[in-house]
C-alpha cells in the first residue's frame, strides 16, 4: 500500500511538472488586428494613386465638356438654320448633330467603363501592395497572425495593444516612400 501511495505521489508530481513545463515552454502567439479601411485610405500609396486617378478623370471630363460645347454650338446653328429657313444647311447640321450626339453618348459610356476599371485596378494594386507590407511587418515584428478588420467589423473586440493599424500604416508608408 505504501508503494502505491508513493507511486501515485510520483505520478501526480510528474504530471504537474509536465504541465508546468508544457505551459512555460509553449510559445505565446503574437496577434495583431488592423482596421483595413483606415489603413487603405491613410496609406500614402492610395493617396498618390487617387490623385493620379483624379487627374485622369479631370482630363476625361474636359474632353467630355468639349464635346458638349460643340453640341451646344451646333444646336444653336440648327436653331438659326430653322429661323432662316436654310433647309440645305439645316439638313447637314442635323446630321452633324446626330453624329456628334452619338459620339458624345458613346464617349460617356466608354469613359464610365474605363473609370470603373481604373478604380478597380488601382484598389487591387494598393491592397496587394499593403498585403505585402503587412507580411513584412509581421515578420520583422514577430507576429504570428494579423487579422484585417473590414467594414463588416469581423472582429467583435480587440484589446488596444493588439490594434496594430497605426504601426503598420507607418511601416507601409516608410516602405512605400523608400525610407
Amino acid at each position: 500500500m505504501k508503494h502505491l501511495n508513493k507511486i501515485a505521489l510520483v505520478l501526480i508530481i510528474g504530471i504537474i511538472a509536465y504541465l508546468i513545463v508544457k505551459e512555460v515552454s509553449v510559445n505565446k502567439s503574437k496577434i495583431g488586428v488592423i482596421e483595413m479601411e483606415k489603413l487603405v485610405y491613410e496609406f500614402q500609396g492610395m493617396k498618390d494613386a487617387t490623385r493620379h486617378y483624379e487627374k485622369k478623370m479631370e482630363n476625361w471630363n474636359n474632353q467630355s465638356d468639349s464635346l458638349e460645347e460643340k453640341l451646344q454650338s451646333l444646336y444653336q446653328e440648327i436653331q438659326l438654320d430653322s429661323i432662316n429657313r436654310d433647309d440645305e444647311k439645316l439638313k447637314i447640321d442635323l446630321q452633324k448633330f446626330n453624329y456628334l450626339q452619338k459620339s458624345y453618348y458613346e464617349y460617356g459610356q466608354k469613359i464610365g467603363k474605363k473609370a470603373k476599371a481604373e478604380d478597380q485596378d488601382m484598389t487591387i494594386g494598393i491592397l496587394n501592395q499593403l498585403k505585402g507590407f503587412m507580411a513584412d511587418f509581421a515578420k520583422e515584428n514577430e507576429y504570428d497572425l494579423i487579422i484585417s478588420n473590414t467594414q463588416m467589423q469581423n472582429v467583435g473586440y480587440v484589446a488596444q495593444q493588439n490594434d496594430v493599424t497605426e504601426q503598420v500604416l507607418i511601416f507601409a508608408n516608410k516602405k512605400y516612400t523608400g525610407e
